[in-house]
């Protein structure tokens, strides 16, 4: 789930928290289907969305356009990787240059983890963004998707992401964060104040996929971009709209 921030929340100590971003006024919104990218360094950008202690154990789904995810590498302990490529949160046109890698735990891989993987073969099939947005909403009201059954977690810890911060545009970023499923759990509940370095509720379809965020610290982020440097130079080399200023 892409983590859209209103710039004028922002306080001063966490705007810095967020780091460096860029903004790619075009392609716009296209009816393109999102490019295929090399497998390697797909499963590199999904699996660094994960501690490094669960990334060998941990399954991996990269996308084939035309069809959907396809399971590349079979994990052991109940985490699931992908780079989501498909926003269905949002009742708009889909984007061929959307990037986030996500890791779920079990039970975000069999709720939260779900909705991706049909969102992106809904696409493939020929479904807009607005299809799929409300198509996957008439999942959930006939009991095809459910809510977390208990707590779980979802790890962003990748290096960047590219997906919508503070403008209807995406951008690319730096927003390691940690995600903890709390299905309609509000602000109110958990005393969370909203855009800051405290925990705060993302609601992005109230009711549906609700987590409360936890932004990662800073020597934690220096650790993080240290480790992922090579992972940076080649997402750069790939696409330049990838590159971290």
């Amino acid at each position: 789930m892409a983590l859209a921030l209103s710039a004028a929340r922002l306080s001063a100590q966490t705007a810095s928290a967020l780091g460096p971003s860029i903004a790619l006024g075009a392609p716009g919104d296209t009816l393109l289907p999102p490019e295929r990218m090399p497998q390697a360094l797909e499963v590199r950008f999904a699996l660094s969305a994960a501690p490094a202690h669960l990334r060998d154990s941990a399954s991996v789904y990269t996308l084939n356009p035309a069809t959907g995810y396809v399971l590349t590498k079979p994990g052991t302990n109940g985490v699931s990787c992908i780079v989501v490529r498909s926003d269905w949160q949002f009742d708009q046109a889909f984007r061929p240059d959307i990037y986030w890698p996500v890791c779920y735990d079990a039970e975000g891989s069999a709720t939260h983890l779900r909705q991706y993987l049909d969102a992106a073969e809904l696409r493939a099939h020929g479904m807009n963004g607005h299809q799929v947005y409300r198509e996957v909403l008439a999942r959930f009201d006939r009991g095809v998707y459910r809510q977390p059954a208990r707590a779980g977690i979802a790890y962003m810890l990748a290096p960047e992401m590219r997906g919508y911060k503070t403008a209807n545009v995406p951008e690319t970023h730096q927003l390691p964060h940690y995600m903890v499923l709390a299905p309609k759990v509000t602000d109110k509940d958990i005393g969370g104040k909203p855009y800051s370095m405290n925990p705060f509720m993302l609601r992005m379809s109230p009711g549906r996929d609700d987590v409360i965020i936890f932004l990662v610290g800073a020597a934690e982020r220096v650790t993080l971009f240290a480790e992922h440097k090579a992972l940076l130079a080649d997402l750069c080399a790939y696409r330049p709209f990838l590159c971290i200023p």
